[in-house]
């Protein structure tokens, strides 16, 4: 049998508000029976709802974990508030909850790959961790092409027109998280869910074909 096996540490003393409400959740997917790992998965709980009872910035709280999550920041929330921005309330209108669940990172080794097992990962991970968030978010981003955007990237063995074989696979990419019911935020790179909104059931995900991949870069 397949599984998760979930990491959160926490502290049981209270430290810095970006270490306080947001968890940093590690998940090893294993084969039960012979522990064999077959993939990682990598994600943040926000816990929004905190941060407003305890009256912290929630930009200062989530930039204070990085530069991408001040990003996501950006792109979902009202400026100096714990709410979501008009633009996501129109788009995902069943928001009730604010706290928020980013999935960074789902990688599945080759010899599982085409089996459906990453779709099925991000699901029980939405189940166990995001049914009672706002939203769950990710930003699809293929792994061969991790730091395309950066200065000094050079093409991986196989890849001759680089600009065109990246679009191919970000579409694809998003293709494939769309099974599960992610769609685009608005017209950004990001992609999302309302938990509140029914989902594909776990028998249509594992239909779908299984690629490593990048969710946060």
């Amino acid at each position: 049998m397949l599984e998760i096996i979930f990491q959160l540490p926490a502290p049981l003393t209270q430290s810095e508000p970006s270490r306080e409400f947001i968890q940093v959740i590690d998940g090893e997917i294993r084969d039960s029976e012979s522990n064999v790992v077959i993939g990682r998965i990598s994600s943040s709980l926000v816990q929004v709802g905190r941060v407003a009872d305890a009256g912290e910035d929630l930009f200062d709280v989530m930039d204070g974990q990085s530069c991408e999550m001040a990003e996501y920041h950006a792109a979902l929330f009202k400026p100096k508030d714990w709410d979501y921005n008009d633009r996501i309330r129109s788009q995902f209108p069943d928001i009730v909850s604010l706290d928020l669940l980013i999935l960074e990172r789902a990688e599945i080794q080759p010899a599982f790959r085409k089996q459906g097992i990453g779709l099925l990962a991000v699901c029980r991970t939405i189940d166990v961790f995001g049914a009672n968030c706002g939203l769950v978010v990710m930003k699809p981003f293929p792994l061969q092409f991790r730091n395309y955007l950066e200065a000094g990237w050079r093409e991986p063995d196989g890849v001759a027109n680089a600009t065109g074989e990246f679009r191919t696979a970000r579409q694809k990419l998003r293709r494939y998280w769309a099974r599960a019911g992610f769609k685009r935020v608005n017209e950004t790179d990001y992609w999302a869910l309302c938990p509140g909104r029914k989902r594909p059931s776990l028998n249509s995900i594992a239909l779908a074909i299984d690629e490593t991949c990048v969710l946060g870069e």
